[in-house]
């Protein structure tokens, strides 16, 4: 069978070649012989190439394979590692005044992305197992009623961890705020309502770690406040708030005044914007000790003369009275023109008067508390204008003297009536207006502003004096 093919396709061959000859010559046949090498020498080289990438893939795999067992053998190790240094870890939680143990307090930590929450036991510790946590890593200790709190694992083993019961307001802490507003009197005022007072206590989270807490109040009509707390560890700090207030106090002069010395400047009483702040005594209290001055009627040049009372800076300047149904009265005056202040001395000459003429004088009560009916005072221009200084018949040396009339007779009133003065000789019913203490009176107290408050229903009376003021709007002299 096989013979009949092979004849069949030869004769079949030789009809087209012999049919063809005119169309397929020589050339021909060698140009597709040329083809069909050609074509096997590229199936040859692609057959290479394939081989070629065969074994290159073959390799990679190889390779790829080598590389995922070392991902595999490192991965295990890590693996390893990190389970070892997983631990067990427990966190004991304590009231952080009674230090006892806290039951169903939050403790949460996050460990490998993962956030663990478990609850205390009636030992008031939690447990967690397997974790990998590191020293700084927080557990996060929170309850109903209490402030939360956390604790670091690096000090686990120094102590507990603590709350703190918020919700027992049983203990107490009231009192008043007192001001000087007032430096002419002796009694500090109340610092009145809407002035906030603030209670804060710090409190221990861990061994390492602690909070504050504030608690605040407002002052009432009477300056008294009353703040709800529960017991602190530590007890508890008060804080209040800045006041503004105007302060009526007495001063030789301000800065206001083109001079700050008498008589350039006249005691007097003023009222100036201050700010207060508990245990900040900055503002100064001016000394002013001349409780009053002889004003005398202004000169032909409208200049006025000023002579201060008693007070060893100015001299022996001086009034003497005798006592009368309790109060007192003028008996005689010493003037003199001793210095001032600011060492200069009084320069009489310096006024020009109407010659020959009585010139009424003044007796200015610098507080207001001690002339009651004025006396009648005046002194005497000579015939050159000039003011007398002389003996009067009532004993009294000086430039002014208890006024008299024309034949020489007191003046009806002229002693006056006055409510102060200090003994001077009581054997002869002699006293003087020789005062030198200070008008403006302030305590300037310093006060504790820390209490303690450690046990359940403590309750803590604590009054605040601001004092004299920390500072002012303007300077005083």
């Amino acid at each position: 069978m096989n013979s009949k093919f092979t004849l069949i396709a030869v004769a079949c061959a030789l009809f087209f070649a012999g049919c063809s000859k005119d169309s397929f010559n020589e050339r021909d046949a060698i140009d597709a012989q040329k083809e069909l090498l050609n074509l096997k020498y590229q199936h040859e080289l692609d057959l290479e190439t394939l081989k070629q990438k065969g074994a290159t893939a073959l390799q990679d795999l190889i390779n790829t394979a080598a590389l995922n067992q070392l991902k595999l053998t490192d991965s295990l190790a890590r693996l390893n590692a990190i389970a070892e240094k997983r631990k067990d870890y427990s966190v004991t939680v304590v009231d952080v005044v009674s230090n006892a143990p806290i039951a169903d307090a939050d403790v949460t930590v996050s460990a490998e992305g993962k956030v663990v929450t478990t609850k205390t036991n009636a030992q008031g510790v939690a447990q967690f197992s397997a974790l990998l946590l590191y020293p700084t890593s927080p557990f996060l200790i929170s309850k109903t009623g209490y402030a939360a709190s956390q604790i670091l694992v690096q000090n686990l083993t120094s102590g507990t961890a603590k709350l703190w019961n918020t919700t027992d307001l049983t203990n107490e802490i009231t009192g008043t705020l007192y001001i000087d507003t007032n430096l002419t009197n002796n009694t500090p005022e109340k610092v009145g309502a809407n002035v906030l007072v603030t209670a804060s206590a710090s409190i221990p989270s861990n061994p390492s770690g602690n909070y504050t807490v504030y608690f605040p109040a407002y002052t009432d009509a009477n300056g008294s406040y009353s703040i709800k707390v529960p017991a602190a560890p530590n007890g508890y700090s008060l804080q209040f708030q800045q006041i503004t207030a105007d302060q009526k106090l007495y001063v030789n002069s301000t800065e206001d005044d083109a001079v700050h010395t008498f008589p350039g400047s006249l005691p007097r009483v003023t009222t100036i914007k201050t700010y207060f702040n508990v245990n900040q005594f900055n503002a100064p209290v001016p000394s002013v000790t001349n409780y009053y001055y002889f004003k005398i009627t202004p000169d032909t040049h409208g200049k006025a003369l000023y002579i201060p009372g008693y007070y060893y800076y100015y001299g022996y300047n001086q009034v003497f009275l005798s006592a009368i149904s309790g109060k007192y009265q003028i008996e005689k005056i010493y003037t003199y023109n001793y210095n001032y202040n600011n060492g200069t001395y009084i320069d009489f000459n310096s006024y020009q008067y109407t010659p020959n003429s009585q010139v009424d004088v003044q007796m200015v009560d610098v507080a207001g508390n001690i002339i009651e009916s004025a006396p009648k005072l005046y002194a005497i221009a000579d015939a050159n204008g000039k003011l007398i200084n002389y003996n009067s018949p009532e004993g009294g040396s000086g430039y002014v003297h208890l006024k008299r009339d024309n034949n020489g007779a007191l003046v009806a009133g002229a002693k006056g009536v006055i409510l102060n003065a200090n003994v001077y000789d009581q054997y002869s019913n002699l006293y003087s207006l020789n005062y030198t203490n200070n008008l403006n009176t302030a305590s300037n107290t310093f006060s504790n502003n820390t209490y303690l408050s450690l046990n359940k229903g403590d309750k803590k009376v604590v009054n605040f004096y601001y004092g004299a003021g920390d500072s002012r709007v303007k300077q005083v002299y």
